[in-house]
């Protein structure tokens, strides 16, 4: 018997979302496949287009221009993707990005996978208008799922949290990292040399990579942990990712800070430049305050990097005993953290060592089969 699962909701590839939806369609798509089944990704044109190289193989189902407007499209989502994805003959929709994009109507069984619930531990993530959204409309529409997916334990637990008793079932499906891409430095690696003349630095650098979001991943203190540690006195911290409302704060910091040019902004990085700008690092900062899985921690270890780490979210879930781990709220816990990650050698050859077997045991793969397996239990 054919079965199909409708896969839409994203954000058009340019954030950790993108990350997992390029990730996991192509392995979905040729696995139902190879079953007899059918991947159907539903967007507008752009998000199709963004998308492309990895839907071969899938069935494409446009949605009109207009549903690319935020307000539009979180509409379509709560009251007519169930039935879209009903006229698309799909069995099951597979909303990849519920904390965001989720139904509150469906003619169609759902899943729904939730990446973080952060706003709930951060005061002051988003604004009052977002805040209304996932607390008087989320939170009740993923009561309505038939299965959800939490991307880590933490992410899990607050889901129980929120949902009480009266939930739909929870499975943890982790995400995973493609450890063929995020591979070690060699001797003049090209993959380096190709990511420092991107960002347009030469000597020693410590990589963020998030978006600029304030207080949410936790820059400032970053700076100024930064400032504090033995790195400012020849490393430069890159900061990459696109600005959601956070760079004058940034540079304020940097400026009072007295940092000058030991800071880097890059804006928005290129996936293809990503493996070299891990592996060219002398260390990686993940430092968000409440991170629902932390992906570039475990690339990080991937490239074999030690990873500055905080305590909180599912940051250690992640890294096990491989991050340099710190008190996120605490200055000087991070600077202690970042000199660990720099001039620990026995810290720095585990981190070579070990990392690398750690992330590859977290394929994509496993993450891709564990939601087929999750939407054939919606079916049931």
């Amino acid at each position: 018997m054919r079965v199909a699962f409708a896969l839409g909701g994203t954000d058009y590839g340019r954030s950790g979302i993108g990350t997992y939806v390029r990730s996991v369609a192509p392995r979905m798509i040729a696995a139902l496949n190879a079953a007899g089944g059918q991947l159907v990704a539903l967007g507008d044109r752009r998000e199709l287009d963004v998308y492309a190289s990895m839907l071969t193989g899938a069935e494409l189902v446009e949605l009109p221009t207009f549903l690319s407007k935020p307000a539009f499209n979180a509409a379509f989502y709560l009251l007519g993707s169930g039935e879209q994805a009903r006229r698309a003959k799909a069995d099951v929709l597979l909303l990849p990005a519920a904390n965001r994009r989720t139904a509150a109507l469906s003619s169609v069984p759902t899943v729904a996978v939730v990446h973080d619930l952060g706003q709930l531990h951060v005061e002051g993530k988003y604004d009052a208008l977002r805040m209304a959204y996932l607390k008087y409309i989320v939170i009740g529409a993923l009561k309505r799922a038939d299965q959800l997916v939490a991307i880590s334990q933490s992410t899990a637990k607050d889901l129980r949290d929120v949902m009480g008793s009266d939930g739909p079932p929870i499975t943890v499906v982790p995400n995973g990292v493609d450890a063929a891409r995020f591979l070690p430095p060699t001797e003049n690696d090209p993959r380096v040399a190709a990511a420092r003349a991107s960002i347009g630095v030469d000597g020693p650098y410590l990589l963020y990579s998030a978006r600029l979001e304030h207080p949410g991943k936790n820059h400032l203190r970053l700076i100024e942990a930064f400032a504090k540690s033995k790195a400012a006195r020849g490393h430069t911290l890159v900061l990459c990712g696109g600005d959601w409302g956070a760079r004058m704060l940034i540079d304020e910091t940097i400026r009072k800070c007295k940092l000058g040019d030991r800071v880097r902004i890059t804006g928005y990085v290129d996936e293809a430049i990503l493996p070299g700008l891990f592996a060219g690092a002398e260390a990686v900062a993940m430092v968000g305050l409440a991170e629902g899985f932390g992906l570039p921690a475990l690339e990080s270890l991937a490239a074999g990097r030690p990873v500055v780490t905080a305590t909180t979210g599912a940051l250690p879930e992640v890294v096990g005993d491989l991050g340099a781990m710190c008190d996120p709220y605490n200055v000087d816990s991070i600077a202690s953290a970042i000199d660990r990650s720099l001039t620990d050698r026995a810290y720095r050859a585990r981190a070579l060592n070990e990392g690398p077997s750690h992330a590859a045991s977290r394929d994509w793969s496993k993450t891709a089969h564990g939601l087929i397996d999750v939407c054939r239990r919606a079916l049931r």
